[in-house]
C-alpha cells in the first residue's frame, strides 16, 4: 500500500503536473517539427518521458521530478485507466480472429516469461548468485502489458529481497517502447518493400497527421458525443465523475478486504492486495457498467469519451514511467537487462511471425506489425505502427488487436496472481521461481493445444 498512501504536499501534486503537461507540450512541439522523430513515429508521451528522464532529478536535475513521486503517480495512473477501459459499453461479437489475437498474445507472454526466466537462472548459477530471480518475468509484464503492471509487480517485490524492482520494471518497459519503434517500423517498411502492404505501396505514403501529430485546421475529427446537458453538468465532467466513483468503490472494497486479512493474521498478504489494486478496478468498473446497463442508463456513457480518457491516463503514465527511470539502477543490473530484453524482443517476433502467417490469409503484415507493437510496447504502439499500413483502420486489425487485448488480460489475471505466489509461499524463493516456470511451461502447452484446435477449424 506505500504508493497508495505516499505523503505528497498538494501543491507538489499540481507542480508536479504542470510539469508532466510542459513536457507533453514540448514533446508535441518537437514531434511536429523534426523530422527524424516523425521517421520513427515516436509518440509525444514517449519524447515526453525521455526530456523528463534527461532533465530531470535521474539525469541533469534541472526540474524536480524524483522516481519516489512519479512512481506514485503511475500506481494510481494504471487503475484510472483500468477503469476509464471497464465502464465502456461491453462487446457482443467478439470473433474468431479476436480470439486468435487474444491466443497469440497470451502465448507471446508466457513465452517471453519463460525465457527471462531461463535467462535470470543462467546469471544466477554461472555468476550472479544474489540475483531475484524473478527479473525474468518483468520483461512480459513490461513488453507485453504496460509500465503500470510492472512498476506494481516490481515494486511488491522490493519487500522481499528485489533492490529497485520497481525501476527495474520501468526500464525494461522503456527498452520495449524502442524495439516497438525501431524494429517494428524497419518490419514495417521491409514488408512493404516485399508488397505485403494491403493498401500501402511505398511507407513514405503517410498522411501529414500521421507524421507530424497535428491535424490541420481543415481537418478535425470529432472526439465523442455528449451524453449531459451543459446547463446541468458538463459531458466530461460526468464521465471523469464516474471513473472517480469507481476508484472510491476500489478503494473502499480494498480497505474490507484489508481488515479482514489482518483479522485472520494474514497480513503479510496485505502489500500483495494493494499491489494488485487495478485488477480490482477493472473488476469494479464492469460491476458499475453492469449495473447502468441493468438500469437502462447505458445511454449516459459515450464510449469514445471513455477511451479518450484512458488515453489521457496513459499518455501521463507513459511520461512518469519513462522518466522515473535511474541510472544507477541500469548500470546495477546491465547485464540481466540486455540479455532479457534482446532474447524476449528475438522470440516475440519470430513467435507473432509464425503463428500470424499459419493462421491468417488477409491482412497478415497488418496484423503482425500491430501484435508486435502490442507484445513490446502498448496497445497504442501498436495502433501508431498499423495506422502507417492502414491510415483510416479499414482493415479489422484494430477491432481484432482491442478485444484480443481484453480477452488475453482476462486469461492473464491468474498468470498475475501466480508470479506473486514465490514471495509468499516458499521459503527459497528462487526454488519458487523455478516451480512458476514450470506451471507457466503447462499453461503454455495448453494455449497452444487451443491454438491447434482453432488453426484446423479454420482449415
Amino acid at each position: 500500500m506505500s504508493s497508495w498512501i505516499l505523503d505528497i504536499p498538494l501543491g507538489r501534486f499540481f507542480l508536479d503536473f504542470a510539469l508532466l503537461s510542459l513536457l507533453l507540450i514540448v514533446a508535441t512541439w518537437l514531434r511536429s517539427r523534426v523530422q527524424l522523430i516523425q521517421k520513427f513515429l515516436i509518440p509525444n508521451n514517449l519524447i515526453a518521458g525521455f526530456l523528463g528522464l534527461m532533465i530531470g532529478m535521474n539525469g541533469l536535475g534541472w526540474i524536480d521530478l524524483t522516481t519516489e513521486r512519479l512512481g506514485g503517480y503511475i500506481y494510481h495512473l494504471l487503475a484510472l485507466l483500468f477503469i476509464a477501459v471497464g465502464l465502456r459499453a461491453p462487446k457482443q461479437q467478439v470473433g474468431l480472429s479476436s480470439v486468435k489475437f487474444g491466443l497469440i498474445f497470451i502465448s507471446v507472454y508466457l513465452v517471453q516469461a519463460l525465457i527471462g526466466l531461463s535467462i535470470a537462472f543462467l546469471l544466477i548459477w554461472a555468476f550472479m548468485p544474489e540475483l531475484f530471480a524473478g527479473i525474468g518475468l518483468l520483461a512480459p509484464l513490461a513488453f507485453g502489458m504496460n509500465p503500470g503492471i510492472a512498476y506494481t509487480i516490481g515494486q511488491n517485490w522490493e519487500l522481499h529481497g528485489f533492490e529497485s524492482g520497481a525501476v527495474v520494471g520501468l526500464t525494461f518497459a522503456a527498452i520495449g517502447f524502442l524495439v516497438a519503434y525501431t524494429v517494428g517500423l524497419w518490419l514495417l517498411h521491409r514488408g512493404v518493400r516485399a508488397g505485403k502492404a494491403a493498401y500501402l505501396s511505398k511507407a513514405e505514403q503517410l498522411p501529414e497527421e500521421v507524421r507530424t501529430g497535428l491535424f490541420p485546421s481543415d481537418k478535425k475529427p470529432k472526439g465523442g458525443h455528449l451524453t449531459t446537458s451543459g446547463e446541468a453538468i458538463e459531458s466530461l465532467t460526468f464521465h471523469l465523475s464516474l471513473i472517480g466513483l469507481a476508484y472510491l468503490v476500489t478503494w473502499l472494497s480494498l480497505s474490507g478486504i484489508e481488515k479482514v486479512l489482518v483479522l485472520n493474521g494474514a497480513e503479510q498478504e496485505v502489500n500483495t492486495l494493494w499491489s494488485f489494486h487495478f485488477i480490482a478496478a477493472a473488476v469494479v468498473a464492469l460491476f458499475i457498467r453492469m449495473v447502468i446497463d441493468k438500469l437502462k442508463l447505458g445511454y449516459l456513457v459515450d464510449d469514445t469519451t471513455m477511451t479518450r480518457s484512458a488515453n489521457l491516463f496513459m499518455d501521463f503514465m507513459i511520461v512518469a514511467s519513462v522518466a522515473a527511470i535511474s541510472w544507477g539502477v541500469v548500470r546495477e543490473y546491465l547485464v540481466p537487462l540486455v540479455l532479457i530484453s534482446i532474447f524476449v524482443a528475438a522470440a516475440t517476433w519470430l513467435l507473432i511471425h509464425r503463428m500470424t502467417r499459419e493462421t491468417f490469409r488477409e491482412f497478415q503484415l497488418e496484423r503482425f506489425i500491430a501484435i508486435f507493437g502490442n507484445l513490446t510496447g502498448t496497445i497504442q504502439s501498436a495502433l501508431v505502427l498499423l495506422r502507417v499500413l492502414d491510415s483510416r483502420l479499414k482493415s479489422p486489425v484494430s477491432y481484432n488487436l482491442v478485444y484480443g487485448s481484453g480477452l488475453a488480460l482476462l486469461f492473464g489475471f491468474p498468470l498475475l496472481l501466480l508470479i506473486n505466489a514465490p514471495v509468499h509461499y516458499f521459503e527459497d524463493v528462487t526454488l519458487g521461481f523455478a516451480y512458476v516456470g514450470v506451471a507457466l511451461f503447462g499453461y503454455l502447452l495448453l494455449i497452444l493445444g487451443a491454438w491447434h484446435f482453432l488453426s484446423n477449424r479454420n482449415k
